[in-house]
């Protein structure tokens, strides 16, 4: 297609490219810029944007107003128009123009921020300047001074099918044609890519449908800081290509979009929400295009970012504003995976609750995926030890797996009680460090409880039993493990006992369902020892269940309390109140991940 002729004046171009080249020696001041206010905009005024199609050089598109949608959102105004020139005749609007200015007159109307499903047209919505200079630099004192909104966290499930079914070619067709509905054609935040390097390609298509919740569409790139010839550091200037920096380091993760307005040592991007979090510290960075891939499903910016160069602070309905010279909080991160060959990953990734847990989910998954095979048995060990900022000692959660492929349930089942820690409801966590370790052996290392035997069925308080607990394991032969269980000297006469070997599976379900309170934290210490000491895998469990005099009340046992209170409380209608057990329990650590459970009723003489 012939490209069209840029139908602006002489001096729009002339100012238009001179502001795509800033001098280090000389900052730009763009506080004067001026503004032009919704109620003077009419359908068919025509004006220009800017972004940067390549390398850091800001070009300018043609707009042509097609009209305002007045409170299209609560409080919230649009400017609806169709954009042209470069390669949007091709390619549509692309992922990572969002917050790409546009200007009438030589005034600022707003960010390029949101499109259609499907148009076959370059039609965008224009987020208005004022609504972003309202929410983002003119906030009440009690808004700048509030925490980060505490918002639900999940990670990717994987189904059993998945772990255990190989993968299988990915459809050409793209997501969006499959789920296509034409009753569903809605005007949705441009996406904004997810660019990533040091990352499994296989790994970044898992966590797909995750980004794209979040308005990212996940890329392969490269790491800028390679090239030789990197030219002098850029300044954020309206169209600049800028990053919020996810991950920095031996892996790393970065989100593009475009600068709107730079006011001193403030900046506003986007034109719509990153995450939406209102308080947000994320280190800010300028950014280098590589080119413009079109696409029948997402045209998107091939970019990576260059320099830190600030602090982004503050994320909202209408854009992200972030401070130069500002720095953030990040957390240093390593990982350590021993197999086939000893492989460690060192970076630093964000603090944020949102975040942390599926960046680091991602970059586990990778290291492994990058050392081991894909498919095939293995047996995996996992420990993950947190440094949380306030506590003198870190967060360790450690576990054993059997798997068929690659190992995301195994990571998903260690990374999901970080989430509840960093998650939780009774104070603000930060990490100071995460380091996790992953061994992996290409054999399957597991046993099954096939029987079990005791000295005998009839017990008195005090005695010592014996239980011979049959194990096989795979393709071996089968063996016994002794394990000597003590009777309590308060046992009742002529009570009966179960006598229970099993594995972490069921010996987790026996916990809930005997002592459910004291797996339902009341506070943090309870949630870190909760974390720290669910069942392992490789731990063969005897258990014998003993009924005692008393109550549970939120988990804390209260065995000695008078008749009269007990009375009264065991008919009590609040929540958390419960019948109290006493339990003899022996884990003997195996080496192999353990399949099964046994019960042998006992007699108390």
């Amino acid at each position: 297609m012939k490209q069209k002729i840029l139908n602006v004046s002489f001096l729009v171009v002339f100012f238009g490219v001179f502001s795509s080249f800033v001098f280090p020696g000389k900052p730009f001041l763009f506080s004067a810029e001026t503004i032009m206010n919704v109620d003077e905009i009419v359908p068919g005024m025509k004006g220009y944007g800017k972004t940067v199609f390549t390398g850091d050089r800001i070009e300018i598109f043609n707009v042509e107003v097609l009209g305002i949608l007045r409170n299209w959102e609560a409080k919230s105004n649009m400017i609806l128009i169709r954009m042209s020139g470069g390669p949007l005749e091709k390619s549509g609007i692309i992922a990572g123009m969002s917050g790409s200015p546009v200007y009438i007159s030589n005034r600022l109307i707003g960010a390029v921020a949101y499109g259609w499903s499907f148009a076959k047209e370059p039609i965008a919505g224009v987020t208005p300047i004022n609504e972003m200079k309202n929410t983002l630099l003119n906030l009440p004192l009690h808004e700048k001074g509030m925490l980060p909104v505490s918002a639900e966290w999940d990670i990717p499930s994987f189904s059993q099918q998945s772990l255990v079914t190989p993968s299988t070619a990915t459809s050409s067709i793209p997501q969006e044609f499959t789920d296509y509905d034409a009753a569903k054609i809605t005007l949705t935040p441009i996406l904004s890519p997810l660019v990533v390097s040091g990352i499994e390609s296989d790994v970044l298509q898992r966590m797909k449908p995750l980004f794209h919740t979040y308005g990212w569409y996940p890329a392969q790139g490269g790491s800028y800081d390679l090239y030789p010839d990197k030219p002098v550091k850029s300044r954020l200037v309206p169209g600049a290509s800028v990053a919020a920096i996810l991950i920095r380091g031996d892996l790393s993760a970065a989100v593009v979009g475009t600068v709107t307005y730079v006011d001193g040592d403030n900046v506003l991007a986007f034109g719509h929400p990153f995450l939406q979090t209102g308080n947000a510290d994320l280190p800010m960075a300028s950014a280098y295009v590589y080119t413009v891939l079109s696409s029948q499903s997402n045209s998107v910016k091939m970019a990576s970012p260059v320099d830190i160069i600030g602090r982004i602070h503050q994320d909202r309905r209408s854009g992200i504003a972030g401070i130069l010279g500002a720095s953030s909080r990040m957390i240093p991160c390593h990982i350590e995976v021993e197999g086939s060959q000893k492989l460690t990953y060192d970076f630093e990734i964000v603090d944020n609750k949102l975040l942390t847990p599926s960046l680091i989910l991602m970059a586990a998954q990778s290291a492994v995926l990058s050392t081991e095979r894909k498919v095939g048995e293995k047996s995996v060990q996992i420990q993950l030890s947190a440094r949380i900022e306030g506590c003198e000692n870190p967060v360790v959660i450690e576990n054993v797996f059997y798997e068929l492929d690659q190992s995301w349930f195994s990571l998903n089942h260690i990374v999901q009680p970080f989430t509840m820690i960093i998650n939780n409801q009774f104070r603000e966590v930060h990490p100071t460090r995460i380091d996790l370790k992953i061994r992996v052996l290409d054999s399957r290392k597991t046993a099954y409880i096939e029987s079990v035997r005791v000295d005998k069925k009839q017990v008195k308080p005090g005695d010592t039993l014996q239980v011979d607990v049959c194990l096989k394991p795979f393709t071996g032969e089968k063996f016994y493990q002794t394990v000597l269980m003590h009777i309590p000297e308060d046992t009742l006469p002529g009570s009966m006992l179960n006598l229970t070997v099993c594995d972490a599976t069921y010996g987790q379900a026996l916990n809930l369902g005997r002592s459910a309170g004291k797996y339902f934290p009341v506070n943090f210490e309870q949630l870190v020892h909760y974390v720290e000491n669910m069942e392992r895998n490789n731990n063969l469990m005897v258990r014998i269940l003993l009924t005692k005099k008393g109550i549970t009340y939120k988990g804390e046992g209260f065995p000695s309390l008078p008749a009269s209170v007990l009375s009264i409380m065991s008919f009590s209608n609040y929540s958390g109140v419960g019948p109290l057990f006493d339990e003899v329990v022996s884990r003997i650590p195996m080496e192999y991940v353990l399949n099964g459970n046994q019960t042998i009723p006992l007699s108390v003489k």
